[in-house]
């Protein structure tokens, strides 16, 4: 039988794996790449939603697949989108996403993260929300001083320009958007304060201060609008100075005569005990000079 003429078969499958993956071709093991400041923006939040997108990654296959994890857990799923969305969520709840890229040959990279929460209940059926949380100094003195914050959130689904925020107290206005107007987008968060100087010559007593704050949102279907004005009505006190303690001149009469009767008490009994001492000497030279008088037995006639 002549075999020469099968060799050519025979060497098909050893030469099958070197024609589909040539010599040439190398196994990938560079995994997606994520530009420099690749972050998570926030797209729209309502008070049972919240839609993310985020910085694309690359990669030298030019596919890229991304997984999202939500507090550490992943759906199973891939996706080629850079955007996603999470719904029927309760109000108040904060979720912390996590973005990986992964190539075709399954070399992965963890990208960008971030916790974003879902708007207060007042927020629900509302396009763009606008949270206020107000704190400041409750007690102060004549000539002391008061610092307020207010921290904004923009809860809802578009970008919030901050035109105004004021503070007012007794009929004089303190405006804490001195400059250009904050910007704030869908989740972010900016915090503005001042420090207010109390009169020297202030009333003791209760004293109003009233926050307001006026901002525009930019509707996707009519631009910029103006949106409900955010306004809080609160109290702080002034109270008179404490002085300094000073000394209670009845407690330190007191003292001293206290002291005093105990150096009585030292100084009479070293006293007794000196006289008793003196009077116990002279008894005893008393007897010895009257033994020294006494005739002895010899000098009996």
């Amino acid at each position: 039988m002549n075999f020469a003429r099968y060799l050519p078969l025979l060497l098909i499958p050893l030469l099958l794996p070197a024609i589909i993956w040539p010599a040439s071709a190398s196994t990938d093991t560079t995994p997606p790449v994520w530009p420099a400041g690749s972050r998570i923006t926030a797209l729209s939040i309502t008070s049972s939603s919240i839609y993310i997108s985020w910085t694309p990654a690359t990669d030298d296959s030019g596919t890229v697949n991304y997984k999202v994890y939500e507090d550490g857990a992943w759906n199973g799923m891939y996706t080629m989108s850079t955007s996603f969305g999470h719904q029927y969520l309760a109000p108040n709840t904060t979720i912390t996403f996590q973005i990986t890229a992964v190539d075709p040959s399954n070399n992965w990279s963890t990208g960008p993260s971030a916790a974003i929460t879902t708007a207060p209940s007042q927020c629900t059926g509302y396009e763009a929300c606008l949270t206020s949380l107000f704190t400041y100094t409750t007690t102060s003195t004549p000539g002391g001083t008061i610092t307020v914050n207010d921290t904004l959130t923009n809860e809802g689904q578009d970008s919030i320009r901050i035109t105004s925020i004021t503070v007012a107290t007794d009929q004089i206005v303190y405006s804490l958007t001195s400059g250009t107007q904050p910007l704030l987008r869908v989740g972010e968060s900016g915090t503005r304060g001042l420090v207010i100087s109390v009169p020297q010559d202030e009333t003791t007593g209760t004293h109003s201060i009233v926050l307001s704050v006026s901002w525009d949102y930019n509707s996707t279907i009519e631009g910029w609008r103006q949106g409900n004005s955010l306004s809080e009505n609160k109290t702080f006190s002034v109270s008179s100075p404490t002085t300094p303690n000073q000394p209670n001149l009845s407690e330190l009469a007191s003292l001293v005569r206290g002291l005093a009767s105990y150096a009585y008490f030292l100084v009479g009994g070293y006293l007794a005990i000196a006289s008793l001492g003196v009077a116990l000497v002279i008894r005893n030279d008393r007897r010895k000079r009257a033994a020294l008088m006494r005739p002895s037995p010899s000098q009996n006639p």
